[in-house]
């Protein structure tokens, strides 16, 4: 069933002359299986609205349903949803704290009250998951790169049978490289498990490849939601909230504006495979 939210705002230091209105009466449906993209510029609101998701954070007013049920309802568990909705922070190092890498994603399961023998199999599971190299399943989290630190921390909330998976920025700090193997990693946990991926990103670009459904965040309101060329549509508007198309996008435009394509329906393109396929049965049509 998923996530409705009905109304929801949420206001920092209310009362105080540092009161901060970081989400504004959001009304939406968010679908188990989605893989969404929440894009928007620093202080739109983004991490702000995810973190209510799970229960870190309780609206100042309006309510969240899960599953069809209230989760400010008083006898509803707060402890089930987190363990239903797994979070992964911007910065996975504040998430790794044990010895070795098995040791500190083995904490979740345990938590969960497994066995040994059970929460030892989800371990090497969700670790094969994110393609973590088993020679460095024994070795300190701290003496690991960024990009594998923040496998070791997305392998930590998989190991707890998460049904959606949200990640606060999960690129930041990562090489182009890095960038794109952890979308693809993400996309085909997406396709593999089925589950939710909610992803949070400042960066059009670093999403446009890989999600299905993006909204984006302005002063604590949702501007626009909707399938990536659906937003991407919308340029000049994403530009005035200082957002950017991808580049792929801005070029096709071009093209398109020079009369390259003798289809005058065709819509800029949101990843660069997209735009090479159309460009080559362009040019295959004019040879």
């Amino acid at each position: 069933m998923g996530f409705i939210l009905d109304h929801l705002s949420y206001t920092y230091q209310p009362g105080t002359a540092y009161e901060v209105h970081a989400i504004d009466d959001i009304s939406l449906k968010i679908d188990d299986g989605e893989f969404i993209g929440l894009i928007g510029h620093t202080g739109s609101g983004k991490s702000t609205l995810v973190q209510h998701l799970n229960g870190l954070l309780k609206a100042t007013s309006g309510t969240i349903y899960y599953n069809g049920q209230d989760i400010y309802d008083k006898d509803y568990s707060l402890h089930d949803l987190r363990m239903e909705v797994g979070m992964v922070f911007q910065y996975p190092e504040n998430q790794l704290f044990e010895e070795t890498v098995m040791k500190d994603v083995m904490f979740g399961p345990k938590n969960q009250g497994l066995d040994e023998k059970e929460a030892t199999l989800r371990t090497y599971d969700a670790l094969r998951k994110v393609h973590f190299p088993e020679d460095s399943f024994d070795q300190s989290p701290f003496a690991l790169s960024g990009g594998e630190q923040r496998r070791a921390a997305i392998a930590g909330v998989l190991a707890m049978k998460p049904n959606t998976l949200i990640l606060d920025e999960p690129t930041a700090g990562l090489d182009p490289q890095g960038r794109d193997e952890l979308f693809a990693l993400l996309r085909e946990l997406h396709d593999n498990s089925g589950i939710t991926v909610i992803i949070v990103s400042h960066s059009m670009e670093d999403v446009a490849e890989y999600v299905g459904r993006i909204l984006v965040m302005n002063d604590g309101h949702v501007a626009f939601d909707g399938t990536p060329h659906e937003v991407f549509s919308h340029g000049k508007e994403l530009s005035e909230l200082s957002l950017s198309v991808p580049a792929v996008t801005t070029f096709t435009e071009h093209l398109i504006g020079h009369g390259f394509f003798h289809d005058d329906n065709i819509k800029p393109a949101v990843t660069v495979e997209e735009a090479e396929g159309r460009i080559l049965a362009e040019l295959g049509r004019r040879s």
